[in-house]
C-alpha cells in the first residue's frame, strides 16, 4: 500500500534523493506553485543517504520529480489527477506562468527519466514487466473504458484495433504485422481519449508512439526496436494517430479549459490534507485491537502546502490560463 515516489533537488550543493510514501498521488500539488514552494515540499521529505544507489526502480515508482536549480529545469509524472489528458495537458499549461524561464518536461519513461535527468543511467532503475509487453489475441469490443489504439496503414487502407489500456504495441517492432489481433475494424469511433497508440505506415516504413502517461522503458528502446523504419515519438499527441487515419478513426477533443477548473479544484480541496496520516488512521481502525507493526517508510511523508499568497498566485495564474484556453479555436 502506497503512492511511493522519488523526488531531486539538484543545485551548487550537489543532488539530494529524497522518498516519499504517498508523495505520488501528490505531485502536482508539490508542483503547482512553482519553484520555491516545490523545492520546500521536496526538502521536508525523507532523505535517501546514498543519491545513487537508493532509487526505486520501474516495478515500485509510481511518481515523482527532479528540480533543478542549475538548469532551471523540471521534469516530473505520477499523480491520480494526472491519469485523464485534458487535466495533464491543462496542468502544464497552468506550471507554464507558474515556472518562467524553466524547461518544464513530463517524464514519459517515468522513474527512468527522473534518473537520467538526476545523471544516472536509466538501467539502474529498469524492471521490465513482461506482461505489459504482451500483444492482446483480439480486439477489445468493450470500449466504455481507455484502450490502446493500434492502427496500421496499407496500400488498401487504415484498419483500426482497438486493444487493453495496459498494452503497449510499440514493444512489438515490425514482427507486429505479421501477428495482428483478430478483430480490425475499417472504421472506429471512440467514445474516450486512448490511453496510448501506434501508427504503422507500412508503405511508408513509419512508426508514431504517444503516449497518455508514462510507459517504462518502451521510448528510450525504441530505435532498437524497429530497426530500419523511421519512429516519430508524438508524446501525448493523440491528435496525430487519427490525422493519419484520414476519419477513418475518431476520439473525443481534449476540453482543456474544463480540465484545468478541475485541476484548479482539485488541487484546492487537498490543501491541509496528509495523506500518511489518513492512512495511518485508517490501518488503525482496520486493525481494531491486533497490534499491526508496519515498515517505517509507511508514514515517510511530510505535508508541505503553499502558504496562502502563494496559492492566491496559482489562482490568478490559472485564471489568466483558462481565459486564453477558453479564447483559443
Amino acid at each position: 500500500m502506497g503512492a511511493r515516489a522519488n523526488f531531486v533537488l539538484i543545485d551548487n550543493g550537489g543532488i539530494r534523493l529524497h522518498y516519499s510514501h504517498w508523495g505520488a498521488d501528490v505531485v502536482c500539488s508539490a508542483l503547482a506553485a512553482g519553484p520555491g514552494p516545490a523545492a520546500r515540499f521536496i526538502a521536508a521529505q525523507h532523505r535517501c543517504d546514498d543519491p545513487e544507489r537508493d532509487w526505486m526502480n520501474d516495478a515500485w515508482a509510481e511518481g515523482g520529480a527532479v528540480v533543478d536549480r542549475t538548469t532551471r529545469r523540471l521534469v516530473f509524472y505520477g499523480d491520480q489527477l494526472m491519469l485523464e489528458l485534458p487535466c495533464k495537458r491543462a496542468f502544464l499549461a497552468l506550471l507554464e506562468p507558474m515556472w518562467p524561464g524553466w524547461t518544464v518536461r513530463w517524464a514519459y519513461d517515468g522513474i527512468g527519466d527522473l534518473a537520467a535527468a538526476a545523471g544516472l543511467d536509466r538501467s539502474a532503475v529498469r524492471a521490465p514487466d513482461e506482461e505489459e509487453r504482451l500483444l492482446p489475441a483480439e480486439t477489445d469490443t468493450d470500449l466504455d473504458g481507455e484502450v490502446h489504439l493500434l492502427t496500421v496503414r496499407t496500400p488498401e487502407g487504415c484498419v483500426a484495433y482497438p486493444l487493453g489500456w495496459y498494452v503497449h504495441t510499440a514493444w512489438q517492432g515490425p514482427a507486429l504485422l505479421d501477428r495482428l489481433p483478430a478483430g480490425g475494424l475499417p472504421r472506429l469511433d471512440l467514445p474516450e481519449i486512448p490511453s496510448g497508440g501506434l501508427h504503422v505506415d507500412t508503405g511508408a516504413r513509419t512508426a508514431g508512439v504517444w503516449i497518455q502517461g508514462s510507459c517504462k522503458g518502451l521510448v528510450p528502446a525504441l530505435g532498437g526496436l524497429w530497426p530500419g523504419w523511421r519512429v516519430e515519438f508524438w508524446e501525448d499527441r493523440y491528435e496525430e494517430q487519427l490525422a493519419r487515419c484520414g476519419g477513418a478513426v475518431t476520439a473525443p477533443g481534449a476540453d482543456l479549459a474544463a480540465a484545468l477548473d478541475e485541476v484548479v479544484a482539485t488541487l484546492g480541496a487537498r490543501r491541509g490534507d496528509d495523506p500518511a496520516r489518513r492512512m495511518l488512521d485508517f490501518a488503525r481502525e482496520v486493525a481494531g485491537e491486533r497490534r499491526v507493526e508496519l515498515n517505517p517508510l509507511f508514514t515517510a511523508h511530510r505535508p508541505v502546502d503553499a502558504s496562502p499568497a502563494e496559492w492566491e498566485a496559482v489562482l490568478r495564474a490559472a485564471a489568466g490560463v483558462r481565459a486564453r484556453l477558453a479564447a483559443a479555436p
